[in-house]
């Protein structure tokens, strides 16, 4: 094979790596036909979990750990593009983010890709997104519920989630939680039944979620179970079966006298809690049967960035959506993005594509708040933007997308950085300039005016006659200057 080849070869390629908190899994993937074909797996049990403690520091112990299971994973994606490749983080990584900046940087500096910190809810819909992609006859109504080691997804839904849930219990979790000490039949307290209990309880108003639908599980506890339940087979789990082999873990004095056929032993120390919750989800919301699914967040993942290769983004959806439902004014959204974007143009003609979609969302929403209030309309916004559960996008993303709208006028906000959290000056002066050029909601050419930067500043040509049509923009530039060098960075305005 040619280096082009190849070259063309690793370009149809997919890699996936989900950072969950009870293990680790690789998928790397290609489509043929439009159909995805599993080149190679890979998975480290790692629980994560069990190395955070109560001020959500991460033990170094289990980061090595982890980052040793990084180091195996490293070769099979470093060939690939990173527009390719996604590493997401889940529960325990959710819970440490702003305590794990060294861990984050050693893993992205072994895998040389960014690792993405996502919202419970669209860990949720990825993992519905690859069941999904498995599932076989008729659209129907299903409910998916995956257990992982720190949190419990459930989506409600038919082609495409019409209810998403995250609940804060999973194997490795509860297992700290409830059999810590290894006891699982504690006399007057049998810990299986307090677990299955609490399960139970963070399920009360979820009672519905399954109703009439056909009920599919994911992941490595469901799988576990369904394999000790059916000689290794990944067949339905029934309620009956369930029923019986809860009751003789329960039975079991303590986690290491847990003998069962089909289980894998690196499974043993989190099976008690895992099948805890996932007896407590099926009496609680009255399960009967359980179907299996080969795929799940790993391969959403996957078909999430054979989407976005194909145009097929979906966080540009979920912009749209929150325009039309935040009613933000398309027109001004488009000659905002269309001149920031042309200021991005001029300052960095090679601007990664990143770069260029996170402007163009921001503009997109930079007056989203509007609806709320006129006079804290970019504080409210930036809040919506950083809480809320935004479809296809990660934390990071967020949290930057909030920065560039809540600063896109005014008082430039001092913030504290972290990891996947670096703002820079150049998107957001490009935001700021183009928010002031088209201040009054009119299409505005800025033909001749010419931004560079120039040391450690940057420099803004403006046209006599240009500015001289325009004389509010012209008091508006002159606080922009003031409002930079109160940043300590230098913004030199001349007229030409």
């Amino acid at each position: 094979m040619t280096a082009d080849n190849a070259a063309e070869t690793s370009h149809k390629r997919y890699a996936a790596l989900d950072l969950g908190s009870n293990s680790f899994h690789l998928l790397l993937a290609e489509f043929r036909d439009q159909r995805m074909v599993r080149l190679h797996t890979d998975r480290a049990m790692v629980r994560l979990a069990e190395g955070l403690d109560s001020e959500c520091n991460l033990a170094p112990d289990v980061a090595e750990r982890a980052l040793e299971a990084l180091r195996r994973f490293a070769p099979v994606i470093q060939d690939l593009p990173l527009d390719n490749v996604r590493v997401v983080g889940t529960n325990t990584l959710r819970a440490a983010s702003n305590r794990a900046d060294g861990f984050l940087e050693a893993a992205e500096a072994i895998l040389g890709a960014p690792i993405e910190i996502i919202a419970g809810i669209e860990e949720a819909r990825l993992i519905y997104s690859g069941v999904m992609a498995a599932a076989d006859g008729p659209p129907q109504l299903r409910c998916v519920v995956d257990i992982g080691g720190g949190s419990t997804e459930l989506v409600r839904g038919v082609e495409s989630p019409r209810q998403l849930q995250s609940v804060s219990m999973g194997c490795v979790a509860f297992n700290r939680r409830f059999f810590e000490s290894g006891k699982i039949d504690a006399g007057k307290r049998n810990n299986f039944i307090r677990a299955r209990r609490a399960a139970q309880a963070e399920l009360q108003e979820l009672q519905h979620i399954a109703d009439e639908a056909l009920v599919m599980g994911a992941s490595g506890t469901i799988k576990s179970v369904a394999r000790v339940l059916n000689n290794g087979e990944l067949l339905p789990i029934l309620r009956e079966d369930l029923d019986a082999l809860a009751d003789t873990v329960a039975s079991c004095n303590t986690v290491e006298a847990i003998e069962l056929p089909y289980l894998e032993p690196q499974r043993r120390p989190v099976f008690a809690a895992g099948l805890a919750i996932l007896h407590g989800i099926f009496r609680e919301l009255n399960i009967q049967q359980m179907h299996i699914s080969p795929y799940a967040i790993r391969e959403g993942i996957v078909h999430d960035l054979a989407g976005r290769a194909a145009g097929g983004d979906r966080r540009a959806d979920t912009v749209a959506n929150l325009m039309e439902r935040g009613e933000i004014d398309p027109g001004q959204a488009k000659r905002v993005a269309n001149t920031a974007l042309q200021f991005l143009g001029q300052l960095n003609p090679h601007a990664q594509v990143a770069q260029r979609r996170l402007l163009h969302w921001a503009a997109d929403l930079h007056e989203i708040g509007l609806t709320l209030s006129h006079s804290s309309f970019r504080k409210l916004g930036a809040y919506m933007i950083e809480h809320a559960d935004m479809a296809g996008f990660s934390k990071n993303e967020q949290e930057n997308l909030a920065y560039l709208v809540r600063n896109q006028r005014g008082d430039i906000k001092a913030v504290q950085e972290h990891y996947g959290f670096h703002p820079g000056s150049e998107l957001l002066l490009c935001l700021r300039l183009a928010c002031i050029v088209h201040r009054d909601h009119v299409d505005r050419e800025i033909t001749g005016l010419d931004l560079s930067a120039e040391g450690p500043g940057y420099h803004l040509r403006v046209p006599e006659d240009w500015i001289y049509q325009y004389p509010a923009i012209e008091d508006l530039l002159a606080l922009e200057v003031q409002c930079w060098e109160d940043k300590g960075i230098k913004l030199a305005l001349q007229h030409i």
